[in-house]
C-alpha cells in the first residue's frame, strides 16, 4: 500500500509543489480559474477524459488571461503536455514559468528531467549539475537537507550523491517511520531512474 502510495506521489510530486496557486500578488480570478484547472486536469488524467483535459486547457487560457504572471497555469499546461507526450512543448512551457517565477523551488529540477526527455543525457547531467551547485551555495551539510539538492546530486551522479543521499535519510528518520520508508523508496527510485519516469509519466 505504502509503494502504490509513493508511486502516486512521485508522479505529482514535482508538479503539485508547483502548481499550487498560492500567489497573493496574482490576480484572484486567474488563481481561482487555475485551481479549476488543476482540479479538471487531474481528474481527466485519472480517467483518460480527453473532455475534460480540453476544458482544462480552455481554462488555463483563461487563468492567463486574466493574469499572464500565473506560472501555477503555465506548469498546468505542462503537466497536460507531459501525459500527451509533447515533451517539447512542456519544456518550452516550464521555462516559460521558470522566467517569471525563478524563486519557485521546483521547477529547475522538474526542467533538467524534460530536458533528459528531449535533448540528450549529457545536456541533462549539465542541468542537474547545475541545480545541485545552486542548492549547495545555499545549504550545509548539518543543516535541513532539501529534498531537491539530494534528487539533484543523484540524478547528476555527483561525488555528493551518497553523503546527500545518507544524511537526507537519516533526517526523515528523525521525523518518524513512514517519512523515513518514503526516504529510502525516493532515493531508490531516483537512483534507478523509476523516480523521473513517473514524473515524466513515461
Amino acid at each position: 500500500m505504502l509503494r502504490k502510495l509513493f508511486l502516486i506521489t512521485s508522479l505529482t510530486l514535482l508538479l503539485t509543489a508547483c502548481q499550487e496557486g498560492r500567489g497573493n500578488d496574482l490576480a484572484s480570478d486567474s488563481i481561482e480559474l487555475q485551481r479549476k484547472a488543476n482540479e479538471e486536469t487531474a481528474r481527466g488524467i485519472a480517467e483518460r477524459n480527453n473532455e475534460r483535459l480540453e476544458k482544462a486547457k480552455i481554462l488555463i487560457e483563461q487563468s492567463l488571461e486574466a493574469d499572464p504572471r500565473n506560472h501555477f497555469a503555465l506548469i498546468n499546461r505542462a503537466q497536460i503536455a507531459i501525459y500527451q507526450k509533447n515533451y517539447e512543448l512542456a519544456l518550452s512551457t516550464v521555462e516559460q514559468a521558470y522566467d517569471i517565477a525563478p524563486s519557485n523551488d521546483s521547477l529547475p529540477l522538474f526542467r533538467c528531467m524534460l530536458i533528459e526527455e528531449v535533448e540528450s543525457n549529457e545536456s541533462a547531467r549539465e542541468c542537474y549539475s547545475a541545480v545541485e551547485e545552486s542548492y549547495a551555495e545555499r545549504h550545509e551539510l548539518g543543516g535541513e537537507i532539501p529534498a531537491n539538492w539530494m534528487s539533484a546530486a543523484i540524478l547528476a551522479d555527483s561525488h555528493a550523491a551518497l553523503e546527500l543521499a545518507e544524511a537526507y535519510l537519516e533526517q526523515e528518520k528523525a521525523k518518524g517511520v513512514m517519512e523515513a520508508e518514503f526516504a529510502e523508496m525516493t532515493i531508490e527510485s531516483l537512483q534507478d531512474g523509476s523516480y523521473v519516469d513517473q514524473v515524466l509519466m513515461r
